[in-house]
């Protein structure tokens, strides 16, 4: 995989924000955003050390593989900070060594998302854009698989359905500005209580109405914290997939704020 690529799939990854248990689901009808509030903002911890696989698939392609050391932290919103992601390579070895920054900023900041790139070849640390979300290279954005924050869309309760012996809730999220999707369709799995629905699935439309993508996710449970074990995102125009698969987490690990620093990327990490 070229560093291009490497670049390409370095999204916004918040991989699990803070959320906290405020509203019990009404049974009968429940609203759109107690649903939202319950099953969709989960708490991940305070920080995550991890291992993360990334296989990435284009149309018509070869399957490739990396691997990176992830540290996460959130920020609860301190100076505009929602979180806060490092990303260091070790597979491929041709590719160790490079690594990747974000930070993720709320709306009412006024920020947009920051990005970094550690090139050692060059021993420099570049800052990167955002993709175009109207580029047609990947199929994810990098808009996909953040949170997003209640002010950007408008939702809808679009029923309940039963799918593979499991019971779903169905949101409609539809963005107030967005140049790519007219909606996305969040599947809430209703769980044995209100405590245990989330989210497993996301339908994305686009601006025709039609499906383009779908988003499944499973989920792991370490104690208070909801993890991210696997995220697969298909094409549903192509046979273009990623897969992200998440290994040897480790939550509320005390991780310190200058770890998420240029000068961090430099040097590199270990234990």
């Amino acid at each position: 995989m070229n560093k291009m690529a490497l670049v390409g799939i370095f999204c916004k990854t918040s991989l699990l924000t803070l959320g906290m248990f405020t509203h019990a689901i009404a049974s009968d009808p429940p609203s759109a955003s107690e649903i939202i509030n319950q099953c969709y903002y989960k708490y991940a911890g305070d920080d995550q050390r991890s291992y993360m696989q990334i296989t990435l698939k284009a149309a018509g392609g070869k399957a490739q593989i990396s691997e990176y050391t992830r540290l996460w932290k959130y920020y609860g919103d301190k100076d505009g900070v929602v979180d806060k992601v490092l990303l260091f390579t070790d597979k491929p070895l041709k590719d160790k060594g490079l690594a990747f920054m974000r930070w993720g900023h709320t709306g009412s900041s006024n920020k947009s998302t920051e990005q970094w790139i550690y090139l050692p070849d060059l021993r420099k640390v570049r800052r990167i854009t955002p993709r175009d979300p109207e580029t047609k290279e990947w199929i994810i954005k990098d808009e996909d698989l953040r949170l997003r924050e209640p002010h950007e869309d408008n939702h809808t309760f679009a029923g309940e359905k039963t799918a593979d012996g499991k019971s779903y809730y169905l949101i409609d999220f539809k963005p107030h500005h967005d140049p790519v999707y007219s909606k996305r369709t969040f599947w809430f799995n209703k769980g044995d209580s209100a405590t245990d629905c989330s989210l497993e699935k996301v339908d994305f439309y686009d601006k025709r109405g039609e499906k383009t993508k779908q988003q499944f996710i499973e989920w792991r449970r370490e104690g208070k914290a909801w993890i991210w074990d696997k995220v697969v995102i298909e094409d549903t125009n192509s046979d273009a997939y990623i897969h992200y698969d998440m290994k040897q987490v480790e939550i509320n690990v005390g991780l310190d704020d200058s770890l998420f620093t240029q000068r961090s990327m430099q040097k590199g990490y270990s234990k």
